[in-house]
């Protein structure tokens, strides 16, 4: 029987990169307690199962490589050595070299900055209290002596017949217990290996009895062996005292031992097997996602109540009689509340909390602040805050260059701040909380703000606008996010090419949603992301336009006016707006803007209808408002959205489309799409506006 691994190993790499994000939110929260002994325990058992698990898969690499990352923090742990900012910043490199090797093809040999760091891990241990002796080379490997004190080992492991059973390879355990120290023998024991027609290869018939010199303890041994204590006999005996400081006893790493290595040929064929995975991105960033156990039971049961909810619907239609027309209502109403709760508890297994992403911010700003010299602190608010885990994948790359913005932009240098009056800490704040059923994220900074006068002479050299155009404030702050803009002079590895913000704006209107910026030079800046929970599922106001419904994000939708002649202002070669509560609202007929007749008649008559027919939808999109002209209203709904450009190409004005109840396909508006239209950026003083009348009024 042959074991496949390769499903573990998906489980493992999965659960490793967890234990990565552990290990580096604590390396960083250890900054500010460098003493926390449970902080130092919980990174130091992080590094310990993935060292347990990597042994069962084969990953020599990460398991020597670990091994040296747990010595280091064994000390830390122990206040044997100080968590200094020197340290730390190793252990944080040393945890981006434990991702990649995750990643890595088990077969392939030690990347060269894996090495480098296992040498400067040895390297920084040794300069506490060990010193190291450098003897010629025909004296044998080099000496280590100090406080560490050697001892040789007697270590006999008799696996019981089951092992296999497990999918654990003695020779891996063995491996790393080689890994520990200098192995003087290996003998392998097969006097319970029986007659080759009598073998069974699925049992483990072999024990071993491995001398081993090495500074760990005893109890560090015994943790090689920790994952299968239920399913061996593991002795370990001191048959030789410790070593004094003068003692020539080499501590080389030997993790493969001749003896040990031919004793392979005799093991089972089944133990050597290893399956050959796809490279896994040990980042986290997977295609799964973990649910609460709960949150399945509920779908369990809502899925039963539907089903029979539609056996009791099956069985009326087919005995169809005048008589059970009520009792068919009441089965099809509790099918369609069963199918509502059942989408809420199918998008609530989506649902993931924003703190997952804001974390990986910590380490961002930590590398930026080492890079650069400025004293940066992230402050995280709203991380329990839920959003679809699609869109929480697609906002990593527009969050990270806005927290890279305000690090290398709006922070100031520390000598800087102190004499503008200023702390020379610099903050960035990542905020995530829920407003009228959208998701709002903000990046906030104290730094120097925006100087507009600044972005007017970079825009008007960059051809971006004329040098006599007149813009406000706030439109000269947003000519930051227009491609190409950039108020570096030199392009360094952080900015200055321009692309940044403008993959901000394109990003976060391909999830429908809206950027606004708000900044007061000298005091720093705010950048406000709004998003819609989901893209899969919306609750939809369906309205008529000429002989086509049409589906609006009822979300957005603030009220609906009908449209009289003394509300529209029309302004010459700029559009119509309406008047509503001494507020100018721009208006947008869809029926033009989409191309759509009514019952065969042309565009020019459809604008030669009563407007007092007509009602117009007033939609928000961040904060403009904007007010569509439609038919007639038909009323809400919740769709399922498609997306057309899988098909077609991309419409403008549309961000996909639904089935309706009839087989129709009905368009959904895209109304942050059209609210940053160039049309919309029309406003009208009130007492400006002058009604004109509406062709309708003399006909």
């Amino acid at each position: 029987m042959k074991i496949d691994l390769s499903q573990f190993k998906q489980a493992f790499v999965q659960e490793s990169a967890d234990h990565i994000v552990s290990m580096e939110a604590g390396l960083l929260a250890l900054r500010s307690a460098p003493a926390d002994v449970e902080l130092l325990n919980s990174i130091f058992r992080s590094a310990h199962s993935i060292k347990g698990g990597a042994g069962s898969f084969g990953l020599t690499n990460v398991v020597r490589f670990t091994h040296s990352l747990e010595n280091l923090l064994d000390r830390l742990r122990s206040l044997e050595m100080q968590a200094t900012a020197k340290v730390i910043d190793i252990l944080l490199r040393s945890v981006d070299a434990l991702r990649s090797l995750l990643g890595a093809d088990m077969d392939a040999a030690m990347p060269a900055d894996a090495l480098e760091l296992d040498a400067c891990i040895v390297a920084l241990m040794s300069a506490e209290d060990v010193s190291v002796k450098i003897v010629p080379e025909d004296e044998g490997p080099p000496l280590i002596a100090g406080s560490q004190d050697i001892q040789l080992y007697k270590v006999e492991f008799q696996p019981r017949r089951e092992l296999f059973s497990t999918g654990t390879n003695p020779i891996m355990l063995l491996r790393n217990l080689a890994s520990l120290g200098t192995v003087s023998s290996c003998r392998l024991h097969m006097e319970s290996l029986p007659a080759l027609a009598d073998l069974d290869p699925s049992l483990c018939y072999l024990s071993w009895t491995v001398e081993i010199a090495s500074a760990c303890p005893e109890e560090e041994l015994r943790e090689v062996f920790e994952f299968v204590e239920h399913l061996a006999e593991v002795q370990i005996q001191i048959v030789q005292p410790a070593q004094q400081p003068g003692n020539k006893l080499a501590l080389a790493p030997a993790p493969q031992v001749l003896a040990l290595e031919a004793s392979q040929d005799i093991v089972p064929e089944v133990i050597r097997q290893r399956a050959v995975s796809k490279k896994v991105d040990p980042t986290g960033e997977t295609s799964s996602i973990r649910v609460a156990i709960d949150k399945v039971d509920r779908l369990i049961d809502l899925v039963g109540e539907l089903v029979i909810a539609h056996v009791m619907t099956a069985q009326m239609v087919e005995d169809f009689d005048p008589s059970c027309l009520p009792k068919l209502r009441e089965a099809v109403a509790a099918m369609e509340r069963n199918t509502r709760e059942l989408h809420e508890r199918v998008m609530a297994v989506r649902m993931l909390p924003v703190g997952t992403l804001f974390q990986r911010y910590v380490r961002t700003v930590y590398d930026i602040a080492q890079n650069t010299g400025k004293e940066l602190r992230l402050e995280l608010t709203g991380e329990e805050t839920e959003i679809d885990k699609s869109m929480l994948e697609l906002l990593g790359d527009p969050l990270t260059h806005l927290v890279r913005n305000a690090a290398d932009h709006g922070i100031e240098s520390p000598e800087v701040r102190v004499a503008a009056g200023k702390p020379a800490e610099g903050i960035i704040n990542l905020k995530a909380f829920h407003r009228s059923g959208r998701i709002v994220i903000e990046i906030s900074d104290d730094g120097a703000g925006i100087d507009t006068d600044r972005v007017r002479c970079k825009a008007v050299e960059r051809g971006l606008i004329g040098p006599d155009a007149q813009l406000s404030e706030d439109q000269l702050r947003m000519l930051i996010f227009e491609p190409g803009f950039s108020t570096r002079e030199e392009i360094s590895d952080l900015s200055g090419r321009g692309v940044g913000m403008d993959v901000v704006r394109r990003n976060v209107q391909q999830l429908h949603g809206t950027v606004a910026l708000s900044s007061e030079y000298g005091r720093g800046s705010t950048v406000t992301i709004e998003l819609p929970l989901t893209l899969a599922i919306l609750e939809g106001l369906l309205v008529r336009v000429g002989d086509r419904t049409l589906v609006l994000p009822l979300l957005s939708v603030i009220e609906t006016v009908p449209l009289r002649d003394d509300q529209i202002v029309r302004v010459a070669e700029r559009g119509e707006v309406v008047l509503i509560r001494e507020e100018s609202v721009p208006l947008l007929r869809l029926s033009k803007f989409l191309g759509l007749s009514q019952q065969g008649a042309s565009l020019d008559q459809i604008a030669q209808l009563d407007g007092n027919r007509r009602l117009a939808v007033i939609v928000e999109a961040g904060t403009r408002k904007v007010g569509l002209v439609v038919d007639e209203l038909l009323g809400q709904q919740q769709v399922v959205v498609k997306s057309l450009e899988r098909h077609l190409h991309r419409v403008e004005g549309l961000m996909g489309a639904t089935i309706l109840g009839d087989g129709c396909v009905a368009p959904i508006v895209d109304v942050t799409g059209i609210a940053s239209m160039d049309l919309f950026s029309l406003h009208i003083p009130v007492a400006m506006a002058k009604p004109i009348p509406h062709p309708s009024a003399s006909a």
